[in-house]
């Protein structure tokens, strides 16, 4: 028998007619007193119908009507990530942040299902907690889901919570339903949320600091800030090591540091993969480096520039991309509730963990950026590179040269990029049994955020027909956009892949229900 409450009449709100879009984002005003609203003041609420979410925005041939609950709370946490950054004025997204906050979430979505399943058990309590087989129906799972994810949002985002509150109550549960029967799906979802909150608050990213993800390990750069488009070389102490630069009158501080000594989910260590040192600066090959990234600026096609935007992500973060990749594979092969909970919790440790072990060989090298280490290399040298928005190629004193994208604040090796998107490949290659993806994106004429109205000059076509070949080109456009190397991003995908590896075994584990 279900425990699912009366759904409330349908709704003929704007809110209710609005599909759940990867560009909707939440937005906060002084005037609304905390109220969440959307662009266009529609509110934050459930859909009756929408279309199956992809990166592109369009249907997957053999989409399902509707997305599964699993697809709904992904969704609602992409909006509330989103939301965040975008209201503190941050064009970027912490990806490590945002990787260990899915990572949450869906933990505790799938521990709340886990106890409706014959067979898989959770992280947190094993098989203690498993339904007879009579409640293992889909209510009862969409249920558990819903109140656990909602604990979930609400400890990672308390900002929202008349939104987080309004999306629990717009699937028919009752947000103020604190104290559930025991053993109900309200209960079983809250009381397996809490068990991975009570984990993860332990885990050394710091969510409970002041402030929040706020560094413990001491880090201090060895190098000055530069100020961005000023670059002055006599003040650069170790030019082979990260600098922060000075953006709008803003100083770079590292980004969470102590990712790379919390606690992974299938890592032995977080820093159990790392790859090869950089080259040593100067040396022959270090030389080479520079010289490739000089060649791709001064000769940057329009394709090679939308790529390098598309994988930007600004409006999905990096763990974000990855995200529209499980809900295309959701939508192309028909997933439910069943396979969404595996699909996505599997995906969502490959990414948490991949932010843990990039962040730990960032912590070992502390290598520089391009964006620091070629002026100083180049200055006082004319060169032949990218000029800025709308220049083209130009001649230039080297210690002006720019990455074509924003730089973000922490070192370079190894790209977090590339093994975010390793790792997602990996784990969704052995999910679905093959590396078909099969997905396509078109960048429109004038779409460039860094050259509006100039590039690309007509559309640009991207298809990935494998996932391997989405995370390639996730990791190259690091290095068309000038804010990696290229020995930042090969060795990058290859870590990520074995990440995602060990992940989709330990899950496979836990799906099995051998995992004790």
């Amino acid at each position: 028998m279900s425990h699912r409450p009366a759904a409330p009449a349908p709704s003929t709100t704007a809110a209710a007619r609005t599909p759940l879009t990867r560009r909707r984002v939440l937005t906060t005003t002084a005037a609304a007193a905390g109220v969440l609203a959307l662009p266009g003041t529609v509110a934050w609420g459930v859909p009756t119908s929408f279309e199956a979410e992809t990166r592109t925005g369009r249907r997957a041939p053999g989409a399902v009507a509707e997305p599964s609950v699993v697809i709904r709370w992904n969704q609602a946490a992409m909006d509330a990530i989103l939301g965040r950054y975008q209201a503190a004025g941050n064009r970027f997204g912490p990806a490590t942040v945002n990787a260990r906050a899915l990572a949450i979430i869906h933990n505790a979505i799938y521990d709340a299902w886990a106890c409706y399943d014959h067979c898989a058990v959770g992280t947190r309590f094993g098989g203690a907690l498993r339904r007879p087989r009579s409640e293992r129906t889909l209510d009862n799972k969409n249920e558990a889901i819903s109140y656990a994810a909602h604990l979930a949002m609400l400890d990672l985002y308390p900002e929202y919570k008349v939104a987080i509150d309004g999306m629990l109550r717009g699937l028919g549960y009752d947000p103020e339903r604190t104290a559930p029967r025991r053993n109900s799906p309200a209960w079983i979802g809250r009381r397996t949320a809490q068990a991975v909150l009570d984990y993860r608050h332990a885990d050394g990213a710091n969510q409970l600091g002041t402030p929040a993800y706020s560094d413990t390990t001491g880090y201090q750069p060895r190098n000055t800030p530069q100020v961005a488009g000023a670059f002055d070389p006599s003040t650069v102490a170790e030019p082979a090591h990260w600098t922060p630069l000075i953006v709008n009158g803003k100083t770079q501080r590292y980004l969470t540091p102590q990712f790379a000594v919390m606690q992974p989910f299938a890592l032995t260590s977080p820093d159990q993969f790392t790859i090869a040192a950089p080259p040593p600066y100067p040396s022959v090959r270090m030389t080479a480096a520079i010289e490739e990234l000089l060649d791709i600026s001064a000769n940057l096609t329009d394709e090679q520039k939308a790529i390098a935007e598309f994988w930007l992500n600004d409006d999905v973060t990096p763990p974000g991309a990855q995200q529209m990749w499980g809900r295309y594979v959701s939508a192309r092969d028909g997933h439910g509730v069943d396979e969404d909970a595996q699909i996505f919790f599997g995906l969502n440790m490959a990414e948490c963990d991949a932010a843990i072990g990039s962040w730990a060989v960032k912590a070992q090298y502390d290598f520089a950026r391009p964006s620091t280490l070629i002026p100083y290399d180049q200055r006082g040298r004319q060169i032949r590179t990218w000029g800025g928005p709308g220049q083209g190629t130009v001649t230039m004193d080297g210690v002006d040269w720019q990455a074509y994208v924003a730089v973000p604040p922490f070192p370079a090796t190894v790209s977090g990029h590339s093994t975010f998107s390793g790792a997602a490949a990996e784990f969704l290659r052995r999910f679905t049994g093959s590396d078909s993806f099969g997905d396509s994106y078109r960048f429109k004429a004038g779409a460039s955020t860094v050259e509006p109205g100039l590039t690309p000059r007509t559309d640009v076509d991207l298809h990935w027909s494998t996932f391997s070949e989405a995370a390639n080109q996730a990791g190259i456009s690091r290095v068309y956009g000038g804010m990696h190397w290229s020995f930042d991003n090969e060795p990058g995908i290859e870590m990520g892949h074995r990440i995602g590896t060990v992940v989709y075994r330990r899950a496979m584990s836990y799906f099995g229900g051998g995992h004790r």
